[in-house]
């Protein structure tokens, strides 16, 4: 029979693995609304914003009614601690994809990305949502094989970010200066979406190894 501990701690992990499935799909129909110029899934993300960061809120309270009621030791302990940082980190995903839906719902109809550009944001998409799988399945299962190519997909997220930031820079095909920001913007949220999942990353590598970072 499970102890009420033990159940404690499996309820604490279900609660960040569906925060993180919820990031994943809030990344992904940020991206559809970017990229198809689809005005319901960019409303579907921005309305979904706030019930996400409470779930955010309530993973970080239970992590704290844990520690306060339990005094968990060793590798329990950590477990409890990285949860409170990774409930905090993947709240962030969810802003970042949040930014993203309202610039394209700021936008509509018209695209903010130009179609020069669009290859670009399109892998990055698709790099983040690989990304945000692999750590959804890290959490669930302890697998620390899924997320030991999150370094080289990160920088590469990386890579298409300063390749934006530099086109648009360099642009003389006539876009104003505010959709110049905008489209420097969303490579910045798309980089810093892979960095929160680094994050993440190192957290599960702590809780499940005593290691403090990636390999």
């Amino acid at each position: 029979m499970r102890t009420a501990y033990t159940a404690q701690l499996e309820g604490l992990n279900d609660d960040l693995c569906a925060l993180a499935q919820a990031a994943e799909t809030a990344m992904r129909d940020a991206s559809i609304a970017l990229l198809d110029g689809d005005l319901q899934a960019a409303e579907s993300v921005i309305a979904r914003g706030e019930a996400l960061g409470e779930l955010g809120a309530r993973c970080e309270d239970k992590a704290v009614t844990v520690l306060a009621l339990q005094a968990p030791v060793a590798a329990d302990l950590r477990r409890v601690f990285s949860a409170v940082r990774i409930s905090s980190d993947l709240s962030r995903m969810v802003g970042l994809a949040v930014h993203i839906a309202e610039a394209a719902r700021r936008r509509f109809p018209e695209p903010i990305v130009p179609d020069h550009l669009t290859p670009q944001f399109r892998e990055m998409s698709e790099l983040c949502l690989d990304m945000s799988g692999r750590i959804v399945d890290a959490l669930r299962t302890s697998d620390l094989g899924r997320i030991d190519r999150l370094s080289s997909q990160n920088d590469r997220v990386d890579s298409l970010k300063t390749t934006v930031v530099d086109t648009v820079s360099a642009d003389d095909r006539g876009h104003d200066v505010m959709n110049a920001v905008d489209i420097a913007l969303l490579g910045r949220y798309f980089e810093r979406y892979a960095d929160q999942i680094i994050d993440v990353a190192s957290r599960i590598v702590f809780f499940v190894s005593g290691r403090k970072q990636l390999a």
